[in-house]
Formats: C-alpha cells, sequence, structure tokens
C-alpha cells in the first residue's frame, strides 16, 4: 500500500492541485556518472545493462513516456531526456539488483517520514521551490525557509485522483534515492581512518623542508638523438598494460570544409530586390510604413536609430545630411548586410549623456517587483517631485531604488553612454533628449525610472532612419554548387591516399577529429555532428572509407558549410594494440625518458662533489633554492615534483647530500638546510572525521563506478537512437 492510499484511507479527497516538476527529477543522473561503454547488443538494440539487452521499441516507449510534446523538442532536449531515460534503466538494472542482494530497502513508514513528516528529506525540496531563487514557496516554508512537512501533508489530503499519479511516481523517486543514501552510508560506514594515520597525514603535510637542488633536464638531449628498438618498447608494453586502456570504442577522421558564402551574383540580385522596394517604401506613411518596414525585413522589426558622421555608411556623409524627410537612400553594404534607409528627420542632439536614475520596478518588469504599473508611476511621480523640490538625488538613491545595480556605491550613475551602448532606449533618450538638470519620468519593461540629466556633450546633426535590412544569404543555386562540388571531392578521392593528395594539391585546410566515441556530441569544427558520429561507426565504415558530404549548419551565426571526411583510425574498447600508433609514441617517450635518466644518472655521478654548489658547476649547472611539503609539491621552475619532494620527506638529514633522483622533468640532486616541524595536532578527532569524511565522499563514485564496470554496459544510443 502506498503512503497515498494509506492516507486516502483516512481523509476524504478535496479539491487541490501539484506543481511538482516529476521530469526533473527522474532525469538526474545516477550516482552523478554516466557510461558509454559500446560495442554488443543485438541489431536493433540501443545497448545492453548488466546482460539485458535493450531494444530500440523499449527505449523509444519509455522516452515518449516522460514526454508530451515529442515533436516539438529540440535534439539538445531530447538527448537530455535519452540521458535521463539510460540512467533510470542502469538504476534499475545495476544498482537495484546490489541493493537487494545487501538487503537494503526502506519502509513504508521511513518512506511517509522523510517525504512529508515533521523534518522532510532535503530531496524534496526541488518539488516546492521557486526554480530562480531557490527559496521554498511561502505557503510550504517553516520561518527558517526549511519545508513544512504539515503543509505538504494538508496538500497531499486535497488532491483529486488526477494528481495521484504523479504523487506516486515522487514517491517511487524518493524510495531510489533514499536506498541509494542507505548503500552510499552503508560504504562509508566501512572506512575509518585511524588516530594514529590522521596525526601522521597532518604531519606530512605541514611540515616544511627548506633545500638546495640542481636539476639535469631531459629537455637538454634531443629525443631524436635517443634510439629506442622494438623489444625496448614492447617490454614497456607489456609492464604496463593500465596505461593503454581505452574504456570506449572510438574513431578518429580527418576532414575538408566546403564553406557556402554567397557570390557577386548572389549580393547582385539581393540590392537589386532592395533597390526595387525604394520607390514603394517612399510612398508609406504611418501604420503602412511600420508595417511595410516589418514584412520586408530579415528581423521583422521596425526600429529607427539617429545616424551621425562616423556611422553613416562610408563616404555617404553628405548624403545623409543633405536628406529630405521621407528620402529612401541604398542600397547599402554593411558588414554581411545590405540595407536600404528611409530618411525620418534631421535633427541635432547629443552624442554622449550621463544621467542618474531611480527605478520604481511593477509587476511584470522584474522578478520580485509587486507593485502595480499605477502605483508604481505614482510613487516615481513623487520621488520625482522631491527632487525637483530641492532634495539631493544622490542621497535617496540607494534607499529608494529596485535597481541593484545602483546600491553598490554608484549612486544610480552608470557614467557616459551613447546610442550604441547597451540600455534600452527610453533611458537613453531621456538622457539625450533633456537639459542638463532636468527631472524626468520614464517608462521601460522594468518600471518606471525617475532621470536627473547630469551632463550632456555639445548637439551635433544626425539624421533620423529606419532601415529595411538583410542578411546577404547564398542563393539555392550556390548552395547546391558548393554542395556538387564537395560531392565531386569525396567521389573522386574516396580513399585515404587519394583524400590526402587532393587536399595537398587542392592546398586545402584539413582538420582533425581524434576519438570520437559513439555517444559523442561534440567535434571540433563540425556543427551538429551526429550523422557523421553515425557514419564513423556504420559496419562498412572501415579506415579510408570517404564520406559524402555532411551539412554543418551554425545555429548562432548562420553559416553553413559541407564537410567531407575521411576515416583515419578505429580504437576498440579494451587494451590498446602495441601497434597503435598513440601507444607506440607514449612507449618511446617513456623507454626515451628512461634512456636519458640513466645516461644523466651515470653522468652526474662521475662529477660528483663535496657541495651541491660545486657538485652543480662541475656539471655547469646552476642550483636553486626552494621549500616544498607533501601538500604543496610545487618547485620553482621545474612545477610538480613528487618523487623529489617524496626522497626528500623519506630523507630528512639535513646537509646530506642526496644521490641522483629521476622526476617528470629530470635528474635531480637535493640537500636539505632546515626541516620546520609541523606542530603537534592538538584535535585528532576533527581532523579523523575530516579525513574519513574526505575518503568516503570519494567511496560514492568509486563504488558508482565498480558496478557500472561490472555491468558491462554498452551504449549504442548515439548511433542506433537519435
Amino acid at each position: 500500500m502506498t503512503i497515498l492510499s494509506r492516507i486516502r484511507s483516512r481523509v476524504a479527497l478535496l479539491v487541490g492541485i501539484i506543481f511538482v516538476a516529476i521530469l526533473a527529477f527522474v532525469l538526474t543522473d545516477v550516482f552523478s556518472g554516466q557510461s558509454g561503454l559500446m560495442g554488443g547488443g543485438g541489431p536493433g538494440d540501443v545497448g545492453s545493462i548488466n546482460g539485458s539487452s535493450i531494444s530500440y521499441k523499449e527505449f523509444d516507449n519509455k522516452v515518449k513516456s516522460y514526454s508530451s510534446d515529442d515533436n516539438n523538442m529540440s535534439e539538445q532536449q531530447r538527448q537530455q531526456l535519452s540521458d535521463g531515460v539510460w540512467a533510470e534503466m542502469i538504476d534499475q538494472l545495476v544498482y537495484q539488483p546490489e541493493y537487494d542482494d545487501l538487503g537494503i530497502m526502506v519502509t513504508t513508514d521511513e518512506l511517509a517520514e522523510q517525504m512529508m513528516g515533521d523534518k522532510p528529506s532535503d530531496l524534496m525540496r526541488q518539488y516546492f521551490q521557486d526554480p530562480q531563487s531557490g527559496q521554498i514557496a511561502p505557503q510550504y516554508a517553516n520561518a527558517d525557509g526549511s519545508l513544512n512537512g504539515k503543509a505538504i501533508r494538508d496538500l497531499v489530503k486535497k488532491f483529486q485522483p488526477k494528481d495521484i499519479a504523479q504523487w506516486e511516481k515522487i514517491e517511487q523517486e524518493m524510495q531510489k534515492r533514499l536506498v541509494r543514501e542507505k548503500y552510499n552510508t552503508l560504504i562509508r560506514k566501512g572506512l575509518f581512518v585511524t588516530q594514529s594515520q590522521a596525526i601522521r597525514e597532518d604531519k606530512e603535510e605541514k611540515t616544511n623542508y627548506a633545500f638546495k637542488y640542481f636539476v639535469k633536464r631531459y629537455s637538454e638531449i634531443a629525443d631524436s638523438t635517443i634510439k629506442c628498438t622494438d623489444e625496448e618498447l614492447k617490454a614497456y608494453y607489456k609492464a604496463n598494460p593500465h596505461k593503454f586502456k581505452q574504456a570506449e570504442d572510438a574513431r578518429s577522421i580527418e576532414f575538408v570544409s566546403f564553406d557556402v558564402l554567397p557570390t557577386a551574383d548572389d549580393i547582385a540580385k539581393q540590392r537589386e530586390e532592395l533597390t526595387g522596394l525604394m520607390a514603394d517604401f517612399k510612398t508609406k506613411t504611418g501604420r503602412d510604413d511600420t508595417a511595410f518596414v516589418a514584412s520586408y525585413s530579415a528581423d521583422g522589426a521596425y526600429t529607427s536609430k539617429m545616424l551621425r558622421p562616423g556611422t553613416y555608411p562610408v563616404g555617404t556623409d553628405s548624403m545623409f545630411i543633405k536628406a529630405n524627410a521621407g528620402d529612401v537612400l541604398g542600397p547599402f553594404s554593411i558588414g554581411e548586410n545590405n540595407v536600404i534607409y528611409k530618411v525620418l528627420g534631421q535633427r541635432f542632439s547629443s552624442d554622449s549623456a550621463k544621467v542618474r536614475h531611480i527605478l520604481v520596478a511593477m509587476k511584470g518588469g522584474t522578478a520580485e517587483a509587486t507593485r502595480t504599473k499605477e502605483q508604481a508611476k505614482l510613487r516615481a511621480d513623487s520621488i520625482a517631485k522631491v527632487i525637483k523640490g530641492g532634495k539631493k538625488m544622490e542621497d535617496l538613491v540607494e534607499k529608494l531604488t529596485d535597481d541593484q545595480g545602483s546600491k553598490a556605491g554608484n549612486k544610480g550613475d552608470y557614467g557616459w553612454f551613447t546610442q550604441e551602448t547597451g540600455f534600452v532606449q527610453p533611458f537613453k533618450d531621456a538622457g539625450f533628449n533633456n537639459p542638463k538638470g532636468a527631472v524626468v519620468v520614464v517608462e521601460t519593461q522594468f518600471g518606471y525610472h525617475v532621470i536627473q540629466v547630469l551632463d550632456r556633450t555639445k548637439e551635433s546633426r544626425k539624421t533620423e532612419v529606419v532601415g529595411i535590412e538583410r542578411k546577404t544569404e547564398p542563393s539555392e543555386q550556390t548552395i547546391t554548387a558548393v554542395f556538387t562540388k564537395a560531392a565531386e571531392f569525396g567521389g573522386k578521392n574516396n580513399n585515404l591516399e587519394l583524400f590526402n593528395k587532393a587536399v595537398t594539391d587542392g592546398k586545402l585546410a584539413k582538420q582533425p577529429g581524434d576519438n570520437i566515441t559513439e555517444s559523442s556530441r561534440f567535434i571540433s569544427g563540425i556543427d551538429q555532428p551526429r550523422p557523421v558520429v553515425q557514419w564513423m561507426f556504420a559496419d562498412k565504415t572501415e579506415i579510408g572509407s570517404v564520406s559524402e558530404p555532411f551539412t554543418s549548419d551554425n545555429q548562432q551565426t548562420g553559416a553553413k558549410k559541407y564537410v567531407v571526411c575521411v576515416l583515419t583510425k578505429i580504437t576498440e574498447k579494451g587494451t590498446k594494440p602495441f601497434e597503435d600508433k598513440d601507444v607506440r609514441t607514449i612507449c618511446e617517450l617513456e623507454v626515451r625518458k628512461k634512456k636519458k635518466v640513466e645516461q644523466f644518472t651515470k653522468e652526474i655521478n662521475s662529477k660528483k662533489a663535496a657541495t651541491i654548489d660545486a657538485w652543480a658547476a662541475n656539471l655547469k649547472l646552476t642550483p636553486t633554492d626552494a621549500t616544498a611539503n607533501f601538500a604543496n609539491a610545487v618547485l620553482p621552475m621545474a612545477g610538480n615534483e613528487g618523487r623529489v619532494v617524496g626522497w626528500i620527506a623519506g630523507n630528512p638529514a639535513t646537509g646530506k647530500l642526496s644521490v641522483p633522483i629521476a622526476g617528470d622533468q629530470g635528474v635531480y640532486v637535493v640537500v636539505i638546510n632546515s626541516v620546520t616541524p609541523a606542530e603537534p595536532l592538538k584535535d585528532v578527532k576533527t581532523r579523523q572525521q575530516s579525513a574519513t569524511s574526505a575518503i568516503g565522499n570519494q567511496a560514492d563514485s568509486r563504488a558508482a563506478e565498480v558496478l557500472r564496470d561490472e555491468a558491462d554496459i554498452e551504449d549504442h544510443r548515439g548511433t542506433r537512437y537519435f
């Protein structure tokens, strides 16, 4: 019996509503982790979890059950929804069996207490809080801002039957969360830091060493001078397999881009279209004028602006200054746009202004405001009257304004601004259109502003215009021509050798896309790359395969291009083979480094001296003074060198020269000048608790990782679902 059923058995249901956000809770990624290991699964499966295949139909039905309007979701929303459902399935098939085996459960009474007892769980907050402020809605909050359990119980008692299903889903999610928390607590309780361990760690971290060192850096010898045999590289590979683990199947590509740009003919045609509008534009007045601009402008907006010398189209100052109201000028090329302007009039005004303001917010203008528009206007007029009566406005700002930025000490003064400054237009107009010292009230979308004009620059002649502006776009013929070019490139150069030769011969720019997994959603240089990823992981795509053109449209800038890709590498999950180029590179770096250590150690020992200064001089090196400890193992001009500091901590005798120490940047010799012991740890218990908490926090995610690894999760949603 659910909690709700128990309540309903005693209390009659009343009319009510619930405003919970079920989806946000359901889609929170379980254990803050997301697996994307790929490889298996049947032909119609989107993946497998813990041996259970997840069919396309099963997964799709689950996704649709959380979406009321699947057709209108963006790609990003669809991916987030898919991730949430996948995480839920991992919870059901990986974590829940573990809880069951351990006998971990949450009783009905316990669940009721956590959801609507006198002190509800913090997990319930998200259902009763404002998503913007993060504060609990007043009707469900205690005086200290915490959740009021009684208010939740009262709400549940009022549910109509249609609310029951939603509440029961919350019960299910809360039960899963609480079971998970019990599991994490069980693991954390099994971890403990002893007193001696806490004392030792504190001592190690707070004992400071002052020392002098010199280093013979690996970079002093070129890698090309160190030869490595295949036997040496293979020996390193076999001895260090953990360094070559590949968690997911991956692919690498190279690609060339074919940008779709407007041609000279496209630009000329668009200018002709604008020219054809000019005569009609000139005859329009009033509402017809506004509608005409809205109909033919790219953004559909009627926005006038003031142009002045320096902002007119290049070389047109005289044309605009002499123009009369009603004249239509253009077309002009401005950046990526073509535009025609209708002159509304000539006027003299300032280029810059400086004002002080007090904002009286109104409901609908800001989230916090509760005043009606009429109340806000009345208050603004009253403030203006007080200021006109002689009260200094700067003394009133911080006390009266609803503009949070004006409460930071600027007294409502944001400095000089121009027409290009990002304030709303009525605010700017108040500064430009009123004399210095004037106090006016103006309305904006934020409320009413009491504005005092502090200063204005000298007035100059300007032309007020409204424009019909269009971004220069490539025509369909141009788009088709670029696509054809890209398709011909891919068709003729259909293997890696031909692809690379064509790139070289055509002096094309080739870009890499390395280590792309099946779940990848980003490839640098390719917008909306899902079709590319699907092609990369298709069964028929082999190393050297060349793709057909893929569309890459930038949603923000509108830039369009086609990309043609060639698959250059396939990396299977598991241990990378020795033949892998990256594996060989790592082996070569490490084997060379080992050989340099042997060579440097021999050379350093051959020129040993009684002091570190003399020893460094024999090697033509310069010693450096440094201080370090376990918590901060960074050496000047060397970076983090944990091995060096570890040697020092293990050999703390002062005045004794070290043996050569192989570090990350080179081979070091050190001598300790002094040791500053750590102060005795006074509060051992607090240190214990802090250390235990730290390893406990890590254990939560580590346990989840182990469970996911053991479950052998295979995720093919990237190529079989999206």
